[in-house]
């Protein structure tokens, strides 16, 4: 994060403390919409500062925050998110790379840190046994990182599509439920037998050491990255 950026964001984070409960709720989701938007972190934070500063004076008057706003809370984000400049296709695909460094890196750590491997050679290391130190990526290990990355980027969609949108009934009949809901658990239960039987099919070893060199390149990379889209 760049220095401006980062200032604005510490700045925002003061002045967040001093909205009341009430208010902090309803700024908290226009946040979050606007960082699911398609504009600069700089453009979300100065946002940021610029409703603030509106709520905070609002406050200070005794006015609601629909008062001053309005109660179509996206309405007014998507208008607001309308003026600003809209990142083009080159910054699009960085901050996906970047995501992904960010996520693979996570990911990484984690596995690493929990793999019967690693467990296998801290035990090793113990007892003064001889210690063995690769560690194995198995099918199941790379299915497993393409779902939760595609979950987690359906997760964030899903939630960004519906975010502010006003709350709305919907008649859904039980056997239309029944048959939601058997579809996502029998789906959850096909991938978590697909990992279990590809799981045991090892691709390849690796150094631990290679590795955590290889997670730590993606890391700084991430950072490196984060001050190149960040304006």
């Amino acid at each position: 994060m760049k220095t401006e950026t980062k200032i604005l964001n510490q700045e925002n984070n003061e002045l967040d403390k001093r909205l009341t409960k009430e208010n902090n709720v309803v700024m908290t989701d226009m946040v979050c919409y606007l960082r699911l938007a398609n504009i600069s972190e700089h453009d979300q934070e100065v946002v940021r500062q610029d409703l603030l500063q509106m709520v905070l004076s609002a406050q200070e008057r005794g006015e609601d925050i629909n008062t001053l706003i309005g109660e179509d809370y996206k309405y007014f984000c998507d208008e607001v998110i309308a003026a600003l400049p809209q990142k083009n296709q080159k910054e699009r695909v960085l901050d996906l790379i970047d995501t992904l460094l960010l996520s693979t890196f996570i990911l990484g750590v984690i596995h690493i840190v929990i793999s019967k491997e690693t467990m296998k050679l801290i035990y090793n290391a113990v007892t003064g046994q001889q210690l063995n130190f690769q560690i194995s990526i198995s099918g199941g290990d790379l299915l497993s990182y393409i779902i939760i990355i595609a979950t987690v980027f359906l997760i964030v969609h899903v939630i960004g599509k519906n975010l502010l949108k006003p709350e709305k009934k919907h008649n859904q009949s039980k056997i239309k439920k029944f048959i939601i809901g058997g579809a996502i658990g029998g789906g959850l239960m096909a991938v978590f037998l697909i990992i279990a039987w590809v799981g045991r099919q090892t691709l390849f070893t690796v150094n631990i050491f290679t590795a955590c060199v290889f997670i730590l390149g993606l890391y700084i990379a991430h950072k490196l990255l984060q001050e190149l889209i960040i304006t």
